[in-house]
């Protein structure tokens, strides 16, 4: 696995434990399936561009850091 979906996995970890959300109440709020979440906290999934670009915004909409930086050799 490499270190981008490891770091995003986390990140999207701290989303729901910063929020005291569960996966399902998160995916709600994406308008993603509970299944990706959960993938991307497994790291087994990444996002595409226009998912991230979401989950930055409602981060910043719930004054959340998004503490995912992607390497830019991987995207």
């Amino acid at each position: 696995m490499s270190r981008n979906v490891m770091d995003f996995a986390k990140a999207i970890l701290n989303i729901r434990t910063a929020l005291r959300i569960s996966q399902q109440d998160l995916a709600a709020e994406l308008d993603v399936s509970y299944a990706t979440v959960n993938r991307w906290e497994n790291g087994r999934t990444m996002p595409n561009k226009m998912t991230l670009s979401v989950i930055k915004n409602y981060c910043t909409h719930h004054h959340l850091e998004f503490d995912y930086k992607p390497e830019t050799n991987e995207q």
